[in-house]
């Protein structure tokens, strides 16, 4: 018992050492920031809502313009901790379109056809990268819900009740649905490295963002808009590329 206590306290020091720059902070030979990345992203993203938008207007004249993505504000006050200077502050919003599934009524749900994934399956597949499924959907509910955006390789999976904020990385050959409210989807279209995220999921600072927003419900829960607004220290692509690499060099040790 106090080994498997020894181990968890290092694997968490190890995590919070890999978000802060403690772990990595610069890759030789990178000269790009944090700051430059998000900035690239928050452009990627508001050209796709005004694509997006060019072509609704094509159905629907009065289809109203998006309102462009910002940077989020945040305080001196806010800053938990220091990182990096070329690494820069930003919030989940920032990066991601995170969204919910439309819902899917239990009546639905059939004995094989594409898989529906509850929180429970989604913890599962985080931990151990497999699951035995026992709940699916047709074919065919499944292409009418495809037609709205079903996850995408390099989407993170991310449990909203029960065990919060276990998260699964999205393989290419996945092919599956989820509940509602049960399980959020960051999608992450522009970049981010997957497997960054889902350790910084895992972290100490993420998993206490997540304790203090959920105090004071009855359960435990992770909703949209609080997601929305989690502090997320940014580094330069090529060092969340080589933190990764360090993690699963390091952590299986």
């Amino acid at each position: 018992m106090a080994k498997i206590k020894k181990d968890t306290n290092l694997r968490k020091s190890i995590l919070q050492a890999a978000i802060t720059g403690q772990l990595i902070s610069n890759v030789e030979g990178e000269t790009k920031t944090g700051k430059e990345l998000l900035d690239k992203i928050i452009e990627e993203r508001n050209a796709k809502l005004l694509a997006d938008w060019e072509e609704a207007k094509k159905k629907n004249p009065k289809a109203k313009k998006p309102t462009p993505i910002v940077p989020s504000e945040i305080t001196e006050d806010e800053i938990p901790f220091e990182i990096p200077k070329n690494w820069c502050w930003c919030r989940l919003v920032d990066l991601f379109n995170i969204i919910s599934a439309r819902r899917v009524h239990q009546k639905d749900w059939t004995m094989e056809g594409v898989p529906f994934y509850r929180a429970r399956e989604i913890a599962k597949l985080s931990e151990f990268g497999f699951v035995n499924n026992e709940l699916f959907i047709s074919e065919s509910h499944f292409s009418q819900l495809k037609a709205n955006g079903v996850p995408l390789k390099n989407d993170l999976m991310v449990t909203a009740v029960g065990t919060l904020g276990k998260t699964y990385v999205v393989k290419e050959a996945d092919r599956f649905y989820y509940k509602d409210a049960s399980v959020i989807c960051f999608e992450n279209r522009n970049g981010i490295n997957p497997y960054y995220i889902k350790k910084f999921m895992d972290s100490a600072f993420m998993l206490e963002q997540i304790k203090s927003n959920s105090s004071g419900t009855t359960v435990g829960t992770l909703t949209i808009e609080r997601t929305k607004e989690y502090l997320f220290p940014l580094p330069p692509l090529a060092v969340q590329n080589a933190i990764v690499a360090k993690l699963e060099e390091v952590l299986p040790l």
